[in-house]
């Protein structure tokens, strides 16, 4: 199991470094502050602590998520911007960096930060009837405070870490009628790739509902 989640961190790691070598994703830092064309967007979105493991809901165990193992009093509320800033594979994949923030309240309570270069998917065959993503992101996220949760699931020193990785995997719906206003579900993870970042091992999780409007 750890194994696994450990192969899901660095591939995402992996794939933003041949992001950044491919010559089809090169833009100028400039280019993010160039008045929007339909390449912004503005994300809301919430939920609740999620036990079960990223490999287990991703790959050796997937249940869909309603099955999953919720903390009913361990929460997550969060914004973030991002801008489409290039595309590979004839429009396929697109890079969006993006910027966030986020509060959790309840049984846990600190303020997230975070920066991060997703790699989304489109051109599903059935965008005719309900317009569909998937995405990916990696980046790093910083946390306020250093939870009791986050240290007992550090198994390196128990002393946890602001600085994690975070990967955040996440599906998208739209009308093709309405394309720019998107059904938002995202889990919202990070953790410390087995020790690479920070010598964590662990972190927290949130399964998450939410509205992205593109503009």
């Amino acid at each position: 199991m750890e194994r696994i989640r450990q192969w899901l961190h660095r591939r995402a790691l992996a794939a933003a470094l041949l992001i950044f070598a491919s010559p089809a994703a090169a833009w100028s830092p400039a280019d993010l502050f160039a008045p929007c064309e339909g390449d912004c967007a503005v994300s809301l979105y919430g939920g609740s602590y999620v036990e079960n493991s990223m490999a287990k809901i991703l790959v050796t165990r997937p249940e869909f998520p309603s099955n999953w193992d919720y903390v009913t009093d361990d929460h997550l509320i969060a914004t973030a911007i991002s801008r489409q800033a290039g595309w590979l594979w004839d429009r396929r994949l697109s890079l969006e960096p993006e910027a966030g923030i986020g509060q959790r309240f309840g049984r846990q309570k600190a303020t997230e930060v975070w920066g991060a270069l997703f790699l989304r998917y489109h051109g599903f065959p059935w965008d005719g009837v309900v317009r569909t993503t998937v995405a990916l992101s990696t980046g790093l996220n910083y946390a306020s405070d250093k939870t009791a949760i986050e240290r007992d699931r550090n198994q390196n020193d128990g002393e946890g870490a602001h600085v994690l990785h975070f990967l955040a995997p996440e599906i998208t719906f739209a009308l093709p009628s309405h394309p720019d206003t998107e059904l938002l579900f995202r889990l919202h993870h990070r953790s410390g790739i087995f020790g690479l970042i920070n010598g964590a091992h662990g972190g927290a999780q949130y399964a998450t509902v939410g509205i992205r409007v593109r503009f």
